[in-house]
């Protein structure tokens, strides 16, 4: 099972909305022979019925135009490369805990400060 109920949903919508301008080619059918899945798969968690993995979630983002790291968490994912990342150094948890209250501009601010070195 999904850990979000909207998730499926949402990634019906997605496909639907592509298939207005293109009704075979986001097909269920289509769509899952592009992300090399059964069409049966597709639709169990577009039912939020499965729950999905990380490498689907990637590849259905890909071609459908979303954000896979939005989607990530709706499915009770965190991306393997952050687990890991957490594992090596417990205290980035810290670091996420001050961050996340942080006004949007403010954080987008600071995430660049911190890639550029500037901190």
């Amino acid at each position: 099972m999904s850990d979000d109920p909207d998730l499926g949903p949402r990634l019906r919508r997605a496909r639907l909305a592509r298939a207005a301008g293109d009704a075979r080619g986001y097909s269920v059918r289509a769509v899952a022979g592009r992300l090399g899945v059964s069409a049966t798969y597709l639709s169990l968690v577009e039912r939020g019925a499965q729950r999905p993995t990380e490498a689907f979630l990637r590849a259905i983002a890909a071609d459908l135009g979303l954000e896979a790291e939005a989607l990530l968490p709706l499915a009770g994912r965190v991306a393997e490369d952050v687990t890991a990342a957490l594992l090596a150094r417990p205290a980035l948890a810290e670091a996420v805990r001050a961050l996340r209250d942080l006004p949007e501009p403010e954080l987008r601010r600071t995430i660049r400060r911190i890639r550029d070195g500037d901190w």
